[in-house]
């Protein structure tokens, strides 16, 4: 089977302090219609596609990684029904409610009108649509993709965490790069950020919530065989770590064991920045730049057992 290469071409990504950045990619309509995380997510669209130089269109696909969806918006409309009953139910709230409110207002507002997504899972959701498009576009089902993820942490549930005693940190904002195949984006004449050349999603075994004791990571073995690729030619590894002791120990045993006896630094930007499903645009862009002409592995596994591999290519070692 013929497999397309994939390569990265534009990133957008914005967090909670953008407040300038989305005033200047959203008209009057959209900033009063759209809940924030709404907000955030077609804005960083805008700012990938800008990047990308691409324009939406039958070509193009969407897919949204989320841990939270749009809950800001659902726990008000709830606590405004629960508060006035019938009549405090509001229509402009209420498409918010859904999990895919985010996709589907982007594809809108960037007219991405191929196949669009959302994916729901802990943790992992920004890395997982990145996964899975790149997996789509190499396999030729869809030519282009804006992935990525978005997310608002309610402060209730924020709250709730750190009652149970949950240590890690949680951000918000949302990321996109725009995926091509290598082939449609020279011919378009695109400047080329870096390849995708292996992803890879598993499931490990694990209790719901729990941190795993196994260390063997088919995950990262099967990113690993589609770039053909061995544990020693990884430079640097992007991790998810975010304050979460317990896991963050679990990912290191994961990754020692896959890569061993080689020993690549690792870095998270969600330490500093809060973790949110956007984070996984900047991690490939990041890890891409620092890798320069080697390849970096963008990696996240979450408590109960989901886990993403990526591996990238930086600009310097994209082969003819």
């Amino acid at each position: 089977m013929n497999r397309r290469r994939v390569v990265v071409t534009g990133v957008g990504v914005v967090d909670g302090h953008a407040s300038g950045v989305l005033s200047r990619l959203l008209d009057e309509t959209e900033a009063r219609r759209l809940s924030r995380v709404c907000q955030m997510t077609v804005a960083a669209g805008r700012l990938a596609l800008a990047d990308a130089d691409l324009v939406g269109g039958p070509g193009l696909a969407l897919l949204v990684g989320t841990e939270f969806g749009d809950m800001v918006s659902t726990i008000r409309f709830v606590d405004d029904y629960l508060q006035r009953g019938i009549p405090g139910l509001s229509a402009l709230l209420f498409p918010h409610t859904v999990m895919n409110t985010m996709a589907a207002t982007t594809a809108i507002a960037v007219t991405a009108r191929d196949l669009s997504l959302t994916l729901n899972a802990p943790l992992v959701a920004g890395e997982l649509a990145i996964a899975r498009a790149a997996a789509a576009v190499r396999a030729g089902r869809i030519d282009a993709c804006l992935a990525g993820g978005a997310d608002e942490p309610p402060r209730t549930v924020v709250d709730i965490y750190r009652e149970a005693g949950a240590s890690d940190v949680r951000g918000e904002g949302a990321g996109f790069v725009v995926l091509e195949s290598l082939d449609g984006a020279r011919a378009r004449g695109a400047r080329i950020l870096c390849e995708i050349v292996g992803e890879a999603w598993r499931a490990l075994a694990v209790r719901p919530h729990g941190v795993g004791r196994g260390t063997r990571s088919k995950t990262i073995a099967a990113a690993l065989a589609g770039a053909e690729a061995g544990p020693g030619d990884v430079g640097v590894v992007y991790t998810s770590a975010n304050g979460d002791s317990a896991r963050e120990e679990w990912e290191r045993a994961l990754l020692e064991r896959a890569l061993a006896p080689h020993r690549p630094p690792q870095r998270s930007l969600s330490l500093a920045a809060g973790r949110h499903s956007g984070l996984a645009a900047r991690s490939i862009a990041t890890a891409a730049a620092e890798a320069a002409r080697g390849l970096a592995l963008v990696h996240a596994v979450a408590r109960g057992g989901n886990q993403v591999a990526i591996v990238v290519a930086g600009p310097g070692a994209l082969a003819a």
